[in-house]
Formats: structure tokens, C-alpha cells, sequence
């Protein structure tokens, strides 16, 4: 079978979702041996709306990539695993060996931005609090499960095509990390991208960090410490590496 001569990804950006992976998505456009689907997130593994569009539609999202080394599609939905039981064999049987792009961030932070994220969509404008959005919403929870979801992708295409990124480096080593990635993606890692043009999400504002109900806190650290602590370890964290969540 003659192959396939359309740009076609052949990295993804995960997630996990408001972990900076906008931020990263704009540096890499950029680059000029670089290319990101538009939209950015495609959602076309993980949504069966867009799956259902088919493949030669999803193609066209690339069609500006033509020449690309490295091309990208940056849908955090990727990550949800549990919510989207086919993301991982529909990219394996869709695209041979792409790189992954995992981006994590302290588990509690996360959940708090997705929260006030949230609470500006349509289906979040009801919810009260955060505790309110964590009872009704166990997918803020579950998208800090970092181990759940990294051994999943290193099962299904190897550790060596995962490249994780930690949120709190990202942010304070920025030119540094995306040095790494560029590297990582096989492109010119000396490349310089006009800094101020980075985008973020437009939800991503600052906001004063919510209050959580120390009851509902511990469940929700009971429930992922195990998970988190699993992947602090492989990656030789020290257990107080999101500011002693994890020390005691």
C-alpha cells in the first residue's frame, strides 16, 4: 500500500489539562520544523463526535504542516483515560509511533485551575464551590491520577516516546524546557520563539485559591497518594516535591 503523503501527527500533548500545555503548544508552532493541529485540540481520539468525522477529515487539520518534522496535536482530553476507554487503541491503530508529551503539575493546584475553568462552561455554570465541583465531577479528581494515566501510554508505546513535563519546571525554567522538548521532538533545540507571543488558555487568570473542606481534602489525597507517590518515585521526586503534599 503506497503510504499516505498528508501531514499526519506524529506527537500528541496529553494533557494533564490546565498543566501549560497551551503555553507549549504556542512555542512549538512557532517553530518553523514544527506544526500544531488547528484547532489546537482535536479531541478526534478520545470524543467519539469527532472520531465519527473520520480520518481524512481529522487530516485536514494538518494541512499547513506540509513539510513539518515534528507535528502535533495537543488534546488534553488524551489523558482522561477513564473517561475515554478508546483514546489509546484508536492512536495505535491510527499512528505508528508517536512521541507523547505528558505534562503534570501538583495534584491539588490542577484541580483547583480546572475548577475555575470549569465553572466558566456551560455545563460547570451551576456549581457552587470546588467541593461542590469534586463530588459532582470525579474527572477533576481522576485527571491527577499522573501514574494511572503515564503507565497506560508506557504499556501501550514504550517509556523511551514519553516525555514528562513537570508544571513547576516548566514555569520557572521555561526557555530551558522547551530547549528539551525540541530536542526530544527532533527539532532544532536552539530555536528561539518570540517568548511574548506564548499563549495561554483564556481561562488561565489568576484567581484566589478556593477553600477546600479539610474532610473532602484528605479524601481526595487519600485517593490519588498512592497513585502520585507511584510516580514520584519512578521519576526519582522526593516525596515533598509539590510542597510536602506527600512528606508525611
Amino acid at each position: 500500500m503506497t503510504p499516505d503523503p498528508r501531514p499526519a501527527p506524529n506527537f500528541l500533548i496529553i494533557g494533564a489539562a490546565k498543566c501549560a500545555t497551551t503555553s507549549l503548544a504556542s512555542l512549538l508552532e512557532q517553530h518553523p520544523e514544527a506544526g500544531i493541529s488547528r484547532p489546537k485540540e482535536s479531541h478526534f481520539f478520545s470524543m467519539d463526535a469527532q472520531y465519527q468525522v473520520g480520518w481524512d477529515a481529522y487530516l485536514k487539520l494538518f494541512a499547513h504542516c506540509e513539510g513539518r518534522k515534528a507535528i502535533g496535536d495537543a488534546s488534553t482530553s488524551y489523558s482522561r483515560i477513564r473517561y475515554h476507554r478508546q483514546v489509546i487503541p484508536r492512536i495505535k491503530h491510527h499512528l505508528s509511533a508517536p512521541k507523547i508529551l505528558y505534562m503534570v503539575r501538583h495534584p491539588l493546584e490542577r484541580m483547583e485551575s480546572a475548577f475555575a475553568e470549569h465553572r466558566k462552561t456551560p455545563r460547570g455554570a451551576g456549581l457552587m464551590d470546588l467541593n461542590d465541583a469534586i463530588r459532582r465531577q470525579p474527572m477533576i479528581v481522576d485527571s491527577s491520577r499522573y501514574w494511572e494515566v503515564f503507565d497506560a501510554y508506557r504499556q501501550a508505546f514504550g517509556e523511551e516516546v514519553i516525555k514528562v513535563i513537570w508544571f513547576e519546571d516548566y514555569v520557572a525554567r521555561t526557555r530551558e524546557v522547551f530547549h528539551e522538548v525540541c530536542g526530544f521532538l527532533g527539532i532544532g533545540d536552539t530555536f528561539e520563539p518570540e517568548w511574548t507571543r506564548q499563549d495561554r488558555n483564556e481561562r488561565d487568570e489568576a484567581h484566589a485559591a478556593p477553600a477546600w473542606e479539610p474532610g473532602l481534602r484528605r479524601l481526595v489525597l487519600d485517593a490519588i497518594r498512592e497513585d502520585n507517590l507511584r510516580f514520584l518515585d519512578h521519576f526519582g521526586k522526593g516525596r515533598d516535591h509539590w510542597g510536602g503534599l506527600y512528606s508525611v
